[in-house]
């Protein structure tokens, strides 16, 4: 059995975590349409992956509708930490307009994309 928490992240952002095996899955949820991350988005979600040791994450994007440049930054810097500390970040879930705006700046070269949860965890 998972412990499911969900947390305030930043600027209208919340996100939900839960354990997979070895893998933290955190499922952003935007409040509104467009809310704009800042870098406390990532700094408060990494602070939750360090308190759980998490080294692999699994980011599910089913909620968000929009696909900024800053949280596309981020994501990367996200990803950056994670590599640092030999852990992994895998996306899934995307919406076709997200997935396209990842393509279009070349980061789904960088960033693992999946349609789902399962699927990422694999």
């Amino acid at each position: 059995m998972s412990d499911v928490q969900t947390i305030e992240l930043d600027f209208g952002w919340r996100a939900t975590l839960d354990h997979q095996g070895l893998w933290l899955c955190a499922k952003l949820h935007p409040s509104g349409e467009m809310p704009t991350p800042g870098h406390g988005l990532i700094e408060k979600l990494w602070n939750e992956i360090e308190k759980r040791s998490a080294k692999d994450v699994v980011l599910e994007m089913d909620d968000v509708a929009f696909f900024p440049s800053s949280l596309m930054g981020e994501l990367v810097r996200l990803h950056k930490r994670l590599a640092t500390h030999m852990g992994r970040l895998r996306v899934c879930g995307l919406r076709h307009e997200c997935a396209e705006a990842l393509h279009i700046c070349r980061l789904d070269l960088v960033l693992p994309t999946y349609p789902t949860r399962y699927e990422a965890l694999q």
